[in-house]
């Protein structure tokens, strides 16, 4: 919303600071009966009606049905994920916070590759990028740090003497160590005819997607592992 507020564009930035100010009011609203002290307080700095006295005799909010958007969420939750990975290789590559870089992103999916587009100039912000490369192929895994999941690969070629690859080989082991007992645990757990049995079959359904996505990371990070070894 940051960009929003500072944007040229009068009713862009005017429509932003509505929202915001909507959202901390509502906020306000619904922790005053826990804080009322604080929260009247704050209350009264915001600009309200005229006659309003306190925020004690103002309505609670409603929660509205049409204001639900559970794609939206999905979409803003990916996009979040892609950035905390991006952040996530510049902290263990030591770059300097506002040093800008390229970065790449590739998913077979195409749906996923639209909200990456649609969302390309956030994250390139919030990253820190000097550019964002959206594609389907599979990404090199030689000469740079990758982030893989079951539904995308992010990666950020390396920068000269920044990169120790031992530590890189070190916490993709100790990542691939996590997952091998998380899928051996579910394994067991799918293979006890007991448990097939007796659980609902939305939470058997759950464990087996869930483990066929570890599997695919899985799968993803050793190879990751065996082709930084032979980059070593």
């Amino acid at each position: 919303m940051k960009p929003e507020l500072q944007s040229a564009d009068k009713e862009r930035a005017v429509a932003a600071w509505q929202n915001l100010f909507a959202a901390l009011d509502a906020a306000l609203r619904l922790l005053h009966p826990f804080m009322p002290f604080i929260t009247e307080e704050l209350w009264h700095q915001f600009p309200q009606l005229p006659g309003v006295k306190s925020i004690a005799l103002d309505a609670f909010p409603i929660s509205r049905t049409e204001w639900k958007n559970p794609q939206a969420l999905e979409r803003f939750s990916l996009v979040q994920e892609v950035i905390v990975a991006l952040r996530n290789i510049r902290a263990e590559m030591k770059l300097e916070p506002k040093k800008k870089i390229e970065a790449e992103f590739s998913s077979a999916d195409e749906q996923t590759r639209k909200t990456i587009e649609a969302g390309r100039e956030g994250i390139i912000r919030l990253a820190a990028l000097s550019e964002l490369k959206v594609s389907t192929e599979r990404l090199p895994q030689s000469g740079g740090s990758v982030r893989s999941t079951a539904l995308f690969d992010v990666r950020i070629p390396y920068v000269a003497e920044t990169i120790d690859v031992a530590a890189e080989a070190a916490r993709l082991r100790k990542q691939i160590e996590g997952l091998e007992k998380a899928i051996a645990a579910k394994e067991k757990q799918l293979a006890d005819e007991v448990f097939r049995s007796r659980a609902p079959e939305k939470v058997v359904r759950g464990l087996e997607a869930t483990l066929a996505e570890q599997t695919t990371e899985l799968q993803k990070l050793r190879s990751r592992l065996e082709e930084l070894k032979t980059a070593a």
